[in-house]
């Protein structure tokens, strides 16, 4: 593979859902004071009472062995609307500074390099409450695609975390190269008309915060017809909790001259 498909590869679809569901897997050797897997895995939908905000550095690769193609984000959000992220490091140096800002009643798309800002204002302003509660009933929909593997715990950005396999339960499901990365998943489109004819997922798993039941790391691992492996891994790298953004920091105003225009 070429680093262009690579970097075609991590060029992503983004979709405003994650990755659909999961149910435990049974195992009789399972100590009794391992958390429930079904019930970490929900860190990937609902977080914590207690997260309040976050501040972190995430990383997100594409690798076939021999190449790599990166993309680094400094992200600042406040579940489930507010976020403020940056594109601070990347492959594809075009888009170096891409930014993103949400809030209840606007989302802006800034591109730089294009100096072009765009905008989506919803019809009704979003509610945290009702985001929270929609997803929580997304998790419960869908638990029967999935099975999940507790994996005990492990150290991401300086903080433990909750190791999970997932496993899908059908081949459809398996086929379908996705990520999950807390409130948003990314499909990753392949060159081929049908991408699930083309790739088995051999390895995924998850990374949760103990603390705050919030994504920290996924890695995944997919086999082409031929034997070529490709690992696809999201990581923070530094990542901090509860640290108080105020409310400008999920607001946006275009520069001077930029050329705005509605999403």
């Amino acid at each position: 593979m070429t680093s262009r498909r690579l970097a075609a590869v991590l060029g992503v679809l983004v979709v405003s859902v994650l990755l659909t569901g999961c149910v435990a897997l049974e195992d009789p050797e399972r100590e009794t004071d391992e958390p429930d897997p079904a019930a970490v895995f929900e860190g990937a939908y609902v977080y914590s009472e207690d997260l309040e905000d976050l501040r972190g550095v995430r990383r997100v690769e594409m690798t076939d062995g021999n190449r790599t193609v990166t993309e680094v984000l400094r992200i600042e959000r406040r579940p489930y609307v507010d976020e403020r992220s940056a594109v601070i490091e990347a492959s594809d140096p075009i888009v170096v500074g891409n930014l993103y800002v949400s809030n209840a009643t606007k989302n802006w798309y800034y591109y730089p390099g294009a100096d072009v800002a765009k905008h989506f204002d919803p019809a009704e302003a979003f509610d945290s409450e009702a985001i929270r509660s929609s997803r929580a009933e997304r998790a419960d929909e869908v638990r029967n695609l999935y099975d999940l593997g507790y994996r005990g715990t492990d150290r991401v950005a300086d903080r433990e975390a909750h190791v999970l396999a997932v496993e899908a339960k059908n081949e459809t499901v398996e086929r379908d190269v996705s990520l999950i990365v807390g409130d948003t998943e990314f499909v990753l489109p392949l060159e081929t008309d049908d991408p699930r004819d083309e790739i088995d997922v051999v390895e995924q798993r998850l990374w949760i915060d103990t603390e705050y039941d919030y994504p920290l790391k996924e890695r995944l691992v997919y086999e082409t017809p031929d034997g070529e492996r490709y690992e696809l891994r999201m990581e923070y790298e530094s990542i901090a909790f509860n640290v108080g953004l105020e409310d400008d920091r999920f607001a946006f105003d275009p520069p001077e001259n930029t050329t705005v225009e509605e999403w």
